[in-house]
Order: structure tokens, then C-alpha cells, then sequence
């Protein structure tokens, strides 16, 4: 069993190498193509008035810049994540003038405010970071665990959809996952939104 964990994380730790290596060979004026269209194929796919909560993108991430000031103009309630100092995650509710600034152990950006924190299972949907994803709805994610602790447990109605915002060039053809790796609903890339088989 012990040898298991290991082998497994020593496969997620290179794997990681690997993805964050492969990101950042995107050229620039690909990253920034590619953030636009895949903010378009993530808007067609949004019912009226969704509660969102988006990540706030760091160095290869794909950008949620244009993301962000589409879901305000569509008139969505949008959220991002706080990092808190017990390893929990929760979110706060941001318009496209709301201050933020790196913060936290982990230096992200995160809102100045700290008020009105919700829970994920306040949101319709949680647009999740990653490194990689597979053709089954699995996840690779930066090693932290914040979105899969804060995604964990049962769903009323599979709400919120869990859906992954990526390029292209992050799947892979099968990741390793353990019992407290979360799935994802959906992957929107710059080619569009997939969704994967319900678990």
C-alpha cells in the first residue's frame, strides 16, 4: 500500500514537471487567442444569471482576464477563491473593479475584502485550475489540495458543476488518481466545452 502512494506520487510529481513545462512553451500570442475563445465557448455554455466562481490566473495558467469581464458584462455573479490559514478555500463574490493583490502563503492574487465568504456549494459552477486532465474527467492539480477539499462531498443535483478551464495541449491520456482526487464535469479549452460521463 505504502509503495503504492508513493509510486503514485512520484508519477503526479513528474507529471506536474512535465505539464507546467509543456504550458509554458505556449507562445504568448497563442495564450492570448486561446483565453479569448475559450471565454466564448464557456459563456455560450452558462445558463442566465449563473452564480460562477473563477480562478484568478497566475504566470501559464490560461487567462481568466477576458473570462472575467465577460461574466460581469453577461450580467453573472461572479466569485474567486480566498485561501484561508487552516488549508480551507472559500470564495468571494468581486466585480470587475474590485481590488486584489497577492496574498497568502501561497502569493496569489486574492480580493483585498474579505467579507460575504461563500462556500462552493453556494456557486452553480467552479471554474477549476489544472495542470492536466484526461479523457475521463480527471484532474491534475498544482499538489495544494484547496480545490479538492473544498469540492469534496456529496452533491445536491451535480451542482456545482465542477469544470476544468485549460488549454488543449494539457490532456493527457490517462492521469493517476487517488480516493480524495475530485472529477470534473466538464473541460472548456480555446477548442470548446467537453463534457465527461457522470461518476
Amino acid at each position: 500500500m505504502g509503495d503504492t502512494l508513493l509510486d503514485t506520487a512520484a508519477r503526479k510529481s513528474a507529471l506536474r514537471r512535465e505539464l507546467r513545462q509543456r504550458r509554458s512553451r505556449i507562445a504568448p500570442a497563442d495564450r492570448a487567442s486561446a483565453a479569448r475563445h475559450a471565454a466564448r465557448h464557456l459563456l455560450q455554455a452558462l445558463p442566465p444569471r449563473c452564480r460562477i466562481a473563477i480562478y484568478l490566473s497566475v504566470h501559464s495558467e490560461l487567462s481568466t482576464e477576458p473570462l472575467r469581464s465577460a461574466l460581469a458584462r453577461a450580467g453573472h455573479r461572479v466569485a474567486v477563491p480566498l485561501t484561508l490559514r487552516d488549508w480551507r478555500m472559500r470564495f468571494v463574490p468581486i466585480t470587475t473593479h474590485s481590488p486584489v493583490r497577492c496574498r497568502g502563503s501561497l502569493r496569489l492574487p486574492e480580493p483585498v475584502t474579505r467579507r460575504h465568504l461563500r462556500g462552493a456549494k453556494a456557486f452553480d459552477v467552479i471554474l477549476v485550475p489544472l495542470l492536466g486532465f484526461d479523457a475521463a474527467g480527471g484532474r491534475l492539480g498544482n499538489g495544494g489540495g484547496y480545490y479538492d477539499r473544498a469540492l469534496a462531498g456529496p452533491r445536491i443535483g451535480h451542482r456545482p458543476q465542477r469544470i476544468g478551464y485549460a488549454y488543449a495541449a494539457q490532456q493527457v491520456d490517462e492521469l493517476p488518481m487517488e480516493r480524495f482526487d475530485i472529477r470534473l464535469d466538464a473541460v472548456v479549452t480555446e477548442h470548446g466545452l467537453r463534457r465527461f460521463p457522470k461518476s
